[in-house]
């Protein structure tokens, strides 16, 4: 019985280490924005470097729901990312997150997500990841094989046999990669695309409503590589989603150079811009800013400790102010008063102290 109960006690501080609870000061100022009427997009702008976004992201998505039922995550991937995060969800089989970038290369996402599926497990209604970037193409063909293979005995066009062939094929591995698409990788998807929209009748009646529903994200997605007009295309992708969902509520982690109303370094507009002309919905943009936290370097060889409220363009400006407001490791500060002047840059700072770079 000892025995027993000294396990009991190891697991439970063991468990609470890995999913340490989160205290994010002024947490309510999200709350309020959640709590106004209509359609509410949360973007929150992190650095894929910093341990911050893994630490806060299950915290964030379990207050939000117990609080207002959300249920939609938007990822800064495509609909076939989204597709093994959803898989991961359903299932728990971790190797799932080998399909994807964060969950198949960082430990501290593989640790987050696996505190997102416990959550899951108690919801009546599932969470669902929703991809609105480019997919990466090798990821892409992943997906439909995963999707489509098992119909094969019950009938497929040889055209989509042919292709779940070619994607299964050494080949397809050493040629496409899950980095920023080649133009040979977005010429696979474009042309994959147009040969799914030429059987999608024969799809009718072999095909679930919800394998369907997947391929037509994968159709539909309007992104399709770094640059050019990558911002519009999520912006598209974003709208046409809400526009088009039951859901109320949706939250964005998205990489912080989306998310600036007015840019820093460049003129060129930014997703949070273009989301705040929308009128169906409501956008609330923000970011986080590091102070005594540390991030790697190119490469993950050598880590960097930054202090940007008191050394970056426009925050150190404001530096004094800000730090008057930091009581707490993540402080959540509103763009008012003095510091108003900040507002055209976003709506509000997520600031975080004292944390470690994203475990590898």
């Amino acid at each position: 019985m000892r025995i027993q109960i000294f396990t009991a006690v190891i697991c439970f501080f063991i468990i609470n280490k890995n999913y340490a609870q989160v205290s994010i000061n002024n947490h309510e100022y999200f709350d309020e924005f959640f709590g106004q009427e209509g359609k509410n997009l949360l973007l929150l702008g992190e650095n894929h470097s910093s341990s911050v976004a893994t630490s806060i992201y299950p915290h964030l998505i379990k207050s939000f729901n117990e609080k207002t039922g959300l249920r939609t995550l938007f990822i800064e991937f495509g609909p076939a990312e989204a597709y093994f995060y959803n898989k991961y969800l359903a299932t728990g089989n971790e190797s799932l997150l080998g399909y994807t970038i964060y969950g198949g290369f960082y430990e501290g996402w593989k640790e987050a997500w696996r505190e997102i599926f416990e959550f899951n497990k108690t919801l009546e209604q599932p969470l669902e990841v929703i991809g609105v970037d480019f997919d990466r193409t090798r990821t892409f063909g992943y997906t439909l094989y995963s999707i489509l293979q098992p119909y094969q005995k019950e009938g497929l066009p040889n055209s989509i046999d042919s292709l779940l062939a070619v994607i299964k094929d050494d080949k397809f591995f050493k040629t496409y990669t899950i980095d920023h698409p080649s133009d040979e990788g977005k010429l696979f998807v474009k042309n994959t695309k147009s040969l799914l929209v030429n059987n999608l009748k024969s799809f009718e009646n072999l095909i679930s409503i919800k394998d369907m529903r997947i391929i037509q994200q994968l159709i539909n997605n309007k992104s399709t590589g770094f640059g050019g007009t990558r911002e519009e295309d999520i912006k598209t992708n974003l709208v046409n989603h809400i526009d088009g969902s039951d859901e109320n509520d949706f939250l964005f982690l998205v990489g912080r150079d989306h998310t600036y109303l007015k840019a820093i370094y460049d003129d060129n507009p930014r997703l949070a811009k273009f989301l705040k002309s929308e009128k169906s919905f409501n956008t609330l943009t923000g970011l986080v800013l590091h102070e005594n936290s540390e991030q790697w370097l190119k490469g993950f060889k050598e880590t960097v400790t930054l202090f940007e409220v008191k050394d970056k363009i426009p925050w150190k400006e404001y530096h004094e102010i800000i730090y008057k407001q930091i009581t707490d490791d993540f402080n959540l500060i509103e763009l008012n008063n003095e510091l108003e002047g900040l507002s055209m840059y976003t709506d509000y700072l997520l600031v975080a102290r004292n944390q470690e770079e994203i475990k590898i």
